[in-house]
């Protein structure tokens, strides 16, 4: 009989309240704004027309940035195989080998992953491992450098395919 290697259990990359993070801050920004337009229209009514429109204009603008910079934020989690992005609907597997770089982009502790091949979320994937992440960064840190560490090891693994296997 052949021995084989246990399985490795699926580590959590994603925070578990990044549903919460998406609609309460989604909805606090957009109470902002709205303060900000009625702040505009009744400076409208006193014939003050510049100030106003110019700061509900740079808080639409804000708001329109956070929403394009959190579409690809996703749940993710991974083993010594795939990298798993949670969605409602369906789960994607993505092999650790098609990962070419994982890099933090954003104080708040956003991070992007990097695919050498377009899968069916793009070539960008971004998690958000922690919501008060400034602040517990050295245990998340820490797993994305498991991560790393498990792409790597992928990476260096030779694949084994039988002999009629036809390929592309």
């Amino acid at each position: 009989m052949e021995s084989r290697k246990p399985k490795s259990r699926i580590r959590n990359l994603s925070t578990r309240y990044l549903p919460f993070y998406k609609t309460v801050v989604w909805i606090l920004l957009t109470g902002i704004l709205f303060t900000f337009v009625w702040g505009a229209y009744e400076s409208i009514l006193k014939k003050d027309y510049v100030g106003p429109l110019l700061i509900s204009a740079s808080w639409w603008y804000l708001l329109y940035r956070y929403y394009k910079a959190n579409l690809k934020v996703f749940h993710v989690e991974f083993d010594h195989e795939f990298l798993y992005v949670i969605q409602k609907k369906q789960d994607i597997l993505i092999p650790l080998e098609n990962i070419k770089d994982v890099e933090i982009v954003s104080l708040g502790g956003v991070y992007k992953v990097t695919l050498y091949s377009k899968d069916q979320l793009g070539d960008l994937i971004y998690f958000k491992p922690s919501l008060l992440y400034p602040f517990n960064f050295k245990a998340k840190d820490k797993l994305v450098d498991v991560l790393r560490h498990t792409i790597d090891e992928a990476k260096k693994k030779v694949r084994f395919y039988q002999k009629n296997v036809l390929q592309s």
